[in-house]
């Protein structure tokens, strides 16, 4: 895990060095243990690269990874660097064996568009060819590492935060169909766009080239999700009874897993519900964590927290407690504002600042979570309660992402409905193998909101804020492999309505779990986490001006429909007034 800062002069003006650097220097949490920077091209290409060094040992020089032709900056992990070394490359020196330079050599010796798909990992990274003068970009495909990038008639900016962005170009205003959209859907979503004018995201899955002489873009998907939608596949796992279906998952699930577990320390979230502790489990069978943490917000409900102590006899480590009270909530919130520079994504980033801090403050650069099972195996209960009964997906593709009405007076044909319809008549062409046409559609839907809820909500707002603690989030569940047979997978073992009640959502990874653990260790699912009523503000001065209504007939309607006030919009209320009073 590393932070990726780079700026091209399109007007080819040397650029200020000082600015460069200090825009630079606000990814340096991201990857403590060595900043390297170069300026290229009689400085009008600045690429620099912060390191958080996993797989390799870290160089004292400060410049970047480098041949005689590249010169790379990159961001995630590739677990399968030594196969691609072994198939490829021959490197034998152990310290030109990392994945930061078999990335590297890998394009001295194959077609660059052909490498991101041989790579299995999270990544995002930027190489810059001096023979065909211009820039490669890629990323991976499941939506767990990205680039944000700001264009204008002057630069052409890379990032991987917002804020390094924001300090170079000093100068911006909000986007406020943006933050407007977030009152349309369930947490705060940038599918593309931010909360800033032009600065924007990459999509997930693209080959990306700039010509640094004409500042001509290119760009491709080098994959595409839905082309891991397989008849074959769901035939395949179709005709697997229950027994060997579990079998045969657990296989993948820890096949997966002995390729993502570091040689250094690290740690695992535990939170007794059963995403985290299955993929804990299943890591213990292999190496145990130096510290498994959870946390605990002092709510008396929270049956799960207040027995945690029931998974102790399952680790070597037992499960270590943190406590979060409001003003602790509230002071990790800000320090979130200022890192994600957005409204927070969800309720609980608090929650996963505080995590990271710890497992940092414990010499773990690489910690265990899972976030995106609920979207893959309908793990909310707003799923069962839709699914049960006729599906009325016309009404809504997205059901977790879009679970509320437009209550925006006067908002008409919103290009986000229209995004949305698209993507899932995509996903919906090619499930039409499966003949029951609600079934077709809830797994349409299901597909939809991982790749715009998990990847949007969870996979981004886990790597800006966890990253920025210095320690990087790991999760077997939202591999590309494991993905596959998530999506291809039957309905029955996602929910399962004539199951028992505590198996009938989450199906096959609650069977899985009591091969692991007691049956009796499935508790109910957790509410809202944290105390995001805690944010008051005084008023909302600046969101009602955001949407006031200019017409003179209607000077005393207020924008926002206060009378289906709810706490879920009253969070978000008072969440982009945060947001809003940090920024601008």
């Amino acid at each position: 895990m590393c932070g990726v800062f780079a700026v091209i002069s399109k007007k080819k003006k040397p650029l200020d060095k000082t600015r460069c650097l200090e825009a630079a220097n606000l990814i340096y949490n991201r990857g403590p243990d060595s900043l390297k920077y170069e300026f290229f091209k009689n400085a009008t290409l600045f690429i620099s690269n912060t390191v958080l060094s996993i797989t390799g040992e870290v160089t004292k020089s400060r410049k970047l990874t480098s041949s005689r032709r590249y010169s790379i900056s990159f961001n995630g992990e590739i677990y399968n660097y030594k196969q691609l070394n072994n198939d490829y490359l021959k490197l034998k020196k152990i310290n030109q064996i990392s994945d930061t330079n078999v990335l590297l050599n890998l394009h001295e010796t194959l077609e660059h568009s052909k490498i991101p798909i041989k790579l299995d990992g999270m990544f995002s990274y930027l190489i810059y060819d001096n023979k065909n003068n211009n820039i490669i970009i890629s990323n991976d495909t499941q939506g767990e590492k990205n680039f944000y990038y700001f264009e204008d008639e002057n630069f052409f900016i890379i990032s991987s935060n917002i804020k390094s962005i924001i300090t170079f170009i000093k100068k911006y205003t909000l986007n406020k169909i943006t933050l407007k959209n977030y009152f349309r859907t369930r947490h705060f979503m940038s599918l593309q766009s931010t909360c800033f004018n032009k600065i924007s995201i990459f999509s997930n899955g693209i080959y990306f080239t700039y010509n640094l002489g004409n500042n001509k873009k290119k760009i491709s998907n080098y994959d595409n999700p839905l082309s891991w939608i397989s008849e074959k596949k769901y035939n395949e796992l179709q005709n697997y009874t229950e027994k060997d279906l579990i079998e045969y998952f657990d296989y993948k699930l820890n096949n997966q897993i002995k390729t993502m577990i570091p040689k250094l320390k690290f740690g695992c979230v535990i939170s007794g519900g059963i995403d985290s502790t299955l993929q804990a489990g299943i890591i213990s069978n292999h190496q145990q964590s130096k510290l498994n943490l959870v946390i605990d917000y002092g709510k008396k409900k929270d049956s799960i927290a207040n027995n945690i102590n029931l998974f102790d006899k399952y680790f070597k480590k037992k499960i270590t407690k943190l406590t979060c009270n409001e003003a602790q909530y509230i002071d990790y919130a800000k320090k979130c504002y200022e890192i994600v520079c957005s409204p927070l994504h969800t309720h609980d980033l608090p929650g996963r600042y505080l995590l990271s801090k710890k497992f940092r403050e414990n010499r773990c650069k690489v910690f265990f979570s899972a976030d995106g099972c609920d979207e893959i195996y309908g793990g909310q209960q707003l799923y069962y309660d839709l699914f049960k009964k006729e599906f009325d997906y016309k009404k809504n593709h997205s059901p977790y992402s879009m679970a509320f009405d437009n209550f925006i007076e006067g908002e008409k044909n919103n290009p986000l409905d229209q995004y949305l319809d698209n993507k899932w008549r995509e996903i919906n062409k090619r499930y039409e193998f499966i003949s029951c046409k609600k079934t077709r559609n809830i797994l349409s839907s299901l597909f939809l909101d991982y790749f715009i809820q998990s990847i949007s909500v969870a996979n981004r707002s886990n790597d800006l804020v966890c990253c920025e603690n210095s320690v990087e989030p790991r999760n077997v569940f939202i591999q590309k492999e494991i993905l596959k047979i998530g999506f291809n997978l039957p309905f029955k073992y996602k929910i399962n309505f004539k199951a028992k009640k505590k198996f009938q959502q989450k199906y096959l990874l609650k069977k899985l779990f009591t091969k692991y653990f007691d049956e009796k260790l499935i508790f109910p699912k957790k509410g809202f986490s944290g105390y995001p009523e805690a944010l008051t503000t005084n008023g909302f001065k600046k969101i009602n001006s955001l949407f006031a209504i200019n017409s003179s007939k209607n000077k005393n309607k207020k924008y926002i429909d206060i009378k289906n006030l709810k706490r879920d919009l009253n969070w978000k209320l008072i969440n982009s007034e945060k947001f809003i009073n940090e920024h601008f």
